[in-house]
């Protein structure tokens, strides 16, 4: 499902270019969902698997399962009701959801869509830093305001990635509430001319304090930013190379997961997320030293094709996968999978 061609009918080819495609060669995006393929899983046998728990913990708090939903930009241009369909899929599987603040739908109308559901329901909140940083702290005000339990800060943006599909197609974006919410529709060029390339480590803390909330650093692939990250105070790492849109011929993230895990030794959460579509995709995550997993594009494609129910169904199937994949591993708690569980597919 890495580029299903038969949603160019439902959302257009601009959209579906910017949803399904990648950097430069686009070598990144194919080997996110080709990298998961490179481990093999070493089940035991002749283990009461009879109950399975698919719980972990996350910023101190126990969550039923280890899949969150990843951020994802302007979600209006997959179905009509856009991020609050992916917040109530989120809501009815009990899943994290972590809002872009890309997004099409403000996060105060995306927590209220989520407590109708299920209140209580949990949501971080992601942050791209803009040239005009009082936009940010804006945001981080309306989500910390709105129940929003941390904040999500991708560092793997100083500019855009050379992305070819939305050059070719010319694709813009409508009223993103948090840049010119009812101006004319922008082009991706020009929306993302608003980031901020002057970030560095020393403006962490200061959102981190502004936001009053745990940060999670997203998008770090090398272990010494890893161990950087943990210096600097943040509860989470997610390791992300930005589902291959940034850089091309970056590490996947499975592939960088295992020398991050090494150096942070459990310090922090660590999550990790690109080309995720399978249940047996998220143990072997949680085996080589993940404590959970994001999934972006595969929830996407569900939401265009059915709403929230698409989107719901395509959370349901993961989980369904990962309770039998425990199952079959020997291994009845998601938390109890190690390294033993998993190793390099033997080639040749």
């Amino acid at each position: 499902m890495s580029d299903p061609l038969d949603l160019e009918a439902l959302i257009g080819p601009g959209a579906l270019g910017y949803f399904a495609g990648g950097a430069g060669s686009e070598i990144t995006l194919r080997d996110n969902l080709a990298s998961w393929s490179r481990y093999a899983l070493h089940p035991r046998v002749l283990v009461d698997v009879s109950e399975r728990d698919l719980g972990t913990t996350l910023l101190g708090r126990y969550r039923p399962h280890p899949v969150v939903v990843a951020p994802m930009a302007y979600q209006k241009h997959a179905h009509e009701v856009g991020e609050l369909g992916t917040a109530e899929a989120a809501a009815r599987t009990e899943s994290l959801y972590v809002l872009s603040s890309q997004t099409t739908t403000s996060p105060p109308d995306v927590a209220r869509a989520m407590e109708a559901v299920a209140p209580g329901s949990d949501r971080w909140f992601q942050l791209y830093v803009f040239r005009d940083r009082a936009v940010s702290h804006d945001l981080v005000v309306q989500a910390r305001e709105s129940g929003y339990e941390a904040l999500v800060i991708t560092v793997d943006f100083p500019v855009a990635g050379w992305r070819e599909r939305d050059r070719r197609t010319g694709f813009t974006v409508e009223h993103p509430v948090a840049l010119n919410p009812s101006g004319p529709p922008l082009t991706t060029e020009q929306l993302f001319a608003m980031h901020d390339p002057s970030l560095t480590w020393d403006d962490i803390g200061e959102f981190a304090d502004a936001a009053g909330m745990p940060v999670v650093l997203k998008g770090i692939l090398r272990p010494d930013d890893a161990e950087r990250a943990v210096d600097s105070g943040a509860a989470g790492i997610i390791v992300s190379n930005h589902g291959g849109r940034q850089l091309d011929t970056t590490l996947s993230g499975i592939d960088a997961l295992v020398p991050i895990a090494q150096a942070v030794g459990g310090s922090v959460d660590l999550l990790v997320d690109g080309g995720v579509t399978r249940g047996w995709d998220v143990a072997k995550a949680l085996a080589l030293g993940a404590d959970a997993v994001l999934i972006g594009r595969h929830l996407l494609w569900g939401l265009a094709r059915g709403g929230a129910q698409g989107a719901e169904d395509v959370l349901r199937q993961v989980l369904a996968e990962l309770d039998s994949t425990l199952a079959l591993l020997g291994c009845p708690a998601a938390a109890d999978l190690d390294a033993s569980y998993v190793g390099p597919r033997a080639v040749g």
